[in-house]
């Protein structure tokens, strides 16, 4: 059984899982709406409705398909936490050096906050209570004047922290338990993944007697180059766009992707795997040195063990290979 090697593990470890990240996204937006339209038609209304229209613009664009949202999500709610906290010190330390709204609403944002950063950087503890720190300091300094209980915010913030940072790391302390369902880089299914709908899907199509294939790309550079990671996304992406929405593709090693191809002959197999390389060809990395694309088809044949059939495209590629 072939598995992503270590590096792609650790890579994974230290990865933000964009379903949270766009859930915060979606959260933070929420949120931003409301008070847009409690302080309209104000200075802080505006503050709050400019901080909307860019998450707006990023969760339609995460539905129109862009990866690039996806990746970006959680970047783009810190960017939003902190033009807050900016804009707050411009209002409190500006010529009116009046007390911000915007600064009181966001000392009641804290426990949120203190959550979203507690898992964001669960893996990056002197960061995450840096930027914790920083943003109470913040606060405190600005507000200290108005609210007499800063103790009390402190207090529920830190707890919250806390509690997120000791679940989200009592999950990930048995890896054997979780599965990695998307490859960090590529945002492909993982080959953990890969495998389990392989076994899932071979199981039904073998009880109906159905056609199932495999395709396999090894792309490999010549003489002393490397495959970079942009290149492997542009790959990935060239895969995805050509197939169905009940193809599985995978990055299966650093070098080579699977396609899963339920309801399908190895002959139709054979004409995807055509097309996947067409499209390949047409991909213009700007360099000199080439990179040799080896594609090859296998059927699963009913009542066999799902992961010989992988072997035997395995075999099949180191073939063509040669």
């Amino acid at each position: 059984m072939k598995i992503a090697d270590s590096s792609t593990h650790a890579k994974s470890a230290g990865t933000i899982n964009s379903a949270g990240s766009l859930g915060a996204l979606i959260g933070i937006f929420v949120i931003a709406s409301v008070e847009f339209q409690r302080h309209w038609p104000t200075g802080t209304g505006m503050i709050y409705l400019g901080i909307s229209i860019p998450l707006l613009i990023i969760w339609i664009a995460h539905l129109a398909g862009w990866k690039l949202a996806e990746r970006n999500a959680g970047l783009a709610v810190d960017i939003a936490i902190y033009i807050l906290v900016i804009a707050s010190l411009g209002i409190r330390f500006g010529p009116s050096q009046s007390t911000s709204e915007l600064a009181t609403t966001l000392l009641f944002w804290a426990p949120l906050v203190s959550a979203w950063w507690a898992w964001r950087y669960q893996n990056l503890a002197f960061r995450m209570w840096l930027l914790l720190g920083g943003f109470f300091v913040v606060l405190t300094w600005q507000l200290a004047s108005v609210h007499e209980r800063l103790d009390e915010h402190l207090i529920l913030s830190l707890l919250v922290a806390l509690v997120v940072r000791y679940v989200s790391r009592s999950s990930t302390t048995n890896p054997a338990a979780t599965m990695n369902l998307r490859d960090p880089l590529t945002g492909l299914p993982s080959p953990e993944c890969f495998e389990a709908e392989l076994a899932h899907v071979s199981s039904i199509f073998d009880r109906h007697e159905l056609p199932l294939s495999l395709i396999a790309c090894r792309i490999t550079p010549l003489a002393s180059a490397s495959l970079q990671d942009e290149q492997l996304c542009r790959y990935a992406e060239t895969i995805a766009n050509r197939l169905r929405t009940s193809d599985t593709p995978c990055q299966w090693d650093r070098t080579t992707f699977m396609i899963l191809l339920p309801n399908t002959g190895e002959a139709m197999a054979s004409k995807v795997a055509h097309g996947i390389r067409n499209a390949f060809d047409h991909l213009d990395f700007g360099q000199t040195t080439p990179l040799t694309v080896t594609i090859a088809t296998a059927q699963h044949q009913a009542g066999e063990d799902p992961m010989s059939t992988v072997s035997t495209l395995e075999n099949k590629l180191a073939t063509a290979a040669e």
